[in-house]
């Protein structure tokens, strides 16, 4: 039976929620548990474990029990010295990467019904890049990880639909830029935790694999730390489901990390490109290494949202099968700094070793304008995954299925800037979903969605006169 917080009684085996005590997750304090989290400079960052409500709010003490209740729970239950201790704790030591700062747990998944659900013994560490600093973000993310040795080999569950499914490793996201924990002011004040399950979602509609996700609410130890976003990993394991073959047959990368396989090919790609597609026999040798339609799309979708944060070393995955030979694709990953402002165009940026390398490199030559021209037809016209209604819908789509649950991530996060530790850029506010979520989501459906195919459209006209080879 685990203990926490009282949140939760448990069957060991059967996981099936008998009883949910709110109010026990409105008075959890941390007591006893260590009152900073990281150090950077030699400053302590304060840790935080309450729920904050308006004091005596019937009706908001109401919208958080409903909130809580609105989304699948994922609880993840360790030793506290291996979370939070001084010496070995991942949480106490975010920057720390590596096996060795893995630790074991008890993973269980509770669908928003409640009833049976699943429980597996797996391994747990911090995720990600920029939100592991401890003064950037009280909130990480984290990876699970399946194995034999400590237990399934995979975890088997129906995560995304009514389908069972076996995963050998899962990405709890926080969420980073555009959340109420971010440095900027401007960005806390336009969070909506929906940008890049956008970003993904938005690829599968164009006709490419993506990482699924859905919401969830997690519990450490039995504490409610907020709305996350349970996430497919876009690898070498991933490329194999969705294109055959084994993780072992798969070249996959992670940005500028070699997760399987190796770089020769990658890196035969790029000396390609950068000697210059300057005749039809390179171009060939380009279109025997990189699937270009499935490439187009890819930058496409980036060139839509404005995709304001990627380079050579990091938010996006890529891989190829090995053998027999198979030709590179990309696949969405972590795309927070997208849909920002209805007129930004970012179609200038470049970084070797990065996707925009590849296509500014290939946008010279005549056959691969033609194929953009095509494609941005077909994905910007009307019906089209970019079109303004297609791109609005699947937003609001995401935006209702997170509404509900929103008001658990403002209870638990949203005074955290204000009361807790005030970072970098004002100004220091509690961010309410009424006050804050709800107009963003609306700005974009309203401001954004309806008028950006046609500035993208401008802009690629603009940029390849002639009409990109029509």
């Amino acid at each position: 039976m685990m203990t926490g917080c009282g949140l939760f009684l448990w069957q060991a085996s059967l996981v099936t929620v008998l009883a949910v005590d709110a109010g026990a997750v409105l008075r959890q304090d941390g007591a006893g548990l260590p009152q900073t989290w990281g150090e950077r400079d030699g400053w302590e960052v304060p840790a935080w474990y309450r729920v904050t409500l308006p004091a005596g709010d019937a009706a908001s003490e109401r919208e958080f029990v409903a909130a809580i209740g609105a989304l699948p729970h994922l609880l993840l239950t360790l030793p506290v010295d291996d979370l939070f201790g001084v010496e070995k704790g991942i949480y106490r030591h975010p920057m720390e990467t590596g096996d060795e700062w893995e630790r074991v747990a008890k993973i269980q998944y509770v669908p928003e019904s409640g009833g049976v659900g699943s429980e597996v013994t797996g391994g747990v560490r911090i995720q990600g890049g920029w939100n592991r600093r401890p003064e950037e973000s009280p909130k990480h993310s984290f990876r699970l990880t399946f194995r034999a040795r400590l237990g399934p080999a995979k975890w088997k569950l129906a995560l995304f639909g009514g389908k069972t499914e076996g995963f050998d490793q899962l990405i709890l996201r926080a969420g980073n830029n555009y959340s109420w924990l971010h440095w900027s002011g401007t960005e806390r004040r336009r969070a909506d935790f929906l940008r890049d399950p956008w970003m993904r979602a938005t690829h599968a509609a164009m006709g490419h694999s993506a990482a699924r996700s859905r919401p969830v609410h997690l519990f450490l130890n039995g504490l409610y730390w907020g709305v996350y976003d349970l996430s497919e990993r876009p690898d070498g394991k991933f490329a194999s489901d969705a294109w055959g073959g084994k993780e072992r047959d798969y070249d996959s990368r992670n940005a500028d990390k070699v997760l399987s396989g190796d770089a020769v090919s990658w890196d035969g790609l790029f000396r390609l490109v950068n000697g210059g597609v300057t005749n039809a026999s390179v171009y060939v040798q380009v279109q025997s290494v990189l699937d270009v339609p499935a490439f187009v799309d890819y930058i496409l979708l980036n060139l839509y949202g404005a995709n304001a944060d990627w380079d050579r070393a990091s938010n996006w995955y890529a891989a190829r099968r090995r053998e027999p030979a198979g030709l590179w694709r990309f696949l969405v990953w972590d795309g927070e700094r997208t849909l920002e402002e209805v007129t930004d165009w970012r179609i200038t940026d470049d970084d070797d070793q990065s996707p925009m390398r590849l296509f500014q490199r290939l946008r010279t030559w005549p056959e691969f304008r033609k194929e953009f021209g095509e494609r941005a037809r077909k994905h910007l016209g009307p019906g089209g995954a970019l079109s303004p209604e297609r791109a609005a819908e699947r937003y609001r789509a995401l935006a209702d299925r997170l509404a509900p649950a929103m008001a658990g991530e403002a209870a638990r996060w949203g005074d955290y800037r204000r009361s807790i530790h005030r970072y970098k850029e004002g100004p220091y506010e509690t961010y309410t979903v009424a006050g804050h979520w709800r107009p963003e989501v609306e700005r974009l459906l309203k401001e954004y969605f309806p008028k950006r195919t046609v500035v993208v459209m401008e802009n690629l006209a603009a940029e390849f006169p002639g009409g990109m080879g029509k």
